[in-house]
């Protein structure tokens, strides 16, 4: 029976085909979608703190102690290059290459013939304080006191008309006192006045020099040369 299978498979051309191959598909991930293509910006950069911003704390409007000596100096008349200026409500002494002020009492205005200092024993009640006599640029006079019980190098200070203000302090009327002893001739203003703080060290401050030398030092001022100055008491 087999032969005959055979037989009729070879007559008949049935013979049994070769399997074919197929390729095989490859099991690779599927690819991502890709996202679009969108611009991304930089995050803003963080502020630089090193940079100080305006208006800083802790600069000063004063000339440094180190340009004292450099600064704080006179012109080849023999008078100080300072000159007064308003600032923050006060007449302030002002070194004119720096713009910078000069603070009262400092020691080198002494060598130029310049006194500043802080009024002291000045009471508020009194009527040249009441009346705005010791606005700044404005006359007083110095008086001095030798029969003062309590400092025989007194000088008091009087505002117009005589009316006693206060008193400067023992320190400079010490050097001052001298001064007018001997006769030399000081011309005095009001450089600063507070009615709230009067009664308080720096609530009235004056400057005293010579009636030339404030003449000058009020140079840039306004209307300086029509301050009259107080007569000096002996």
């Amino acid at each position: 029976m087999d032969y005959l299978l055979d037989a009729a498979r070879r007559a008949t051309g049935m013979f049994r085909l070769p399997k074919l191959s197929l390729p095989k598909r490859s099991r690779s991930a599927p690819t991502a979608t890709s996202a679009p293509n969108r611009s991304i910006e930089p995050a803003p950069a963080p502020p630089d703190d090193r940079v100080a911003p305006v208006g800083t704390p802790g600069v000063s409007h004063y000339l440094p102690s180190e340009d004292w000596e450099e600064l704080l100096v006179t012109d080849g008349d023999g008078l100080p290059t300072l000159y007064l200026q308003m600032h923050t409500g006060e007449l302030r002494l002002t070194e004119p290459t720096t713009g910078k002020l000069v603070a009262v009492g400092n020691h080198h205005l002494r060598r130029m013939g310049i006194w500043t200092v802080d009024l002291g024993g000045v009471d508020a009640r009194k009527t040249a304080v009441r009346e705005g006599l010791l606005q700044p640029g404005s006359p007083v006079s110095l008086v001095r006191e030798p029969d003062n019980a309590h400092d025989g190098n007194a000088i008091a200070v009087h505002a117009a008309a005589g009316r006693p203000v206060g008193y400067l302090n023992r320190r400079t009327a010490a050097g001052l006192s001298r001064l007018l002893d001997t006769g030399m001739r000081l011309e005095a203003i009001s450089i600063a006045f507070d009615s709230v703080t009067a009664g308080r060290p720096g609530g009235v401050k004056v400057l005293a020099a010579s009636p030339e030398l404030v003449r000058h030092l009020l140079r840039k001022r306004p209307g300086a040369a029509l301050i009259a100055p107080l007569d000096l008491a002996s």
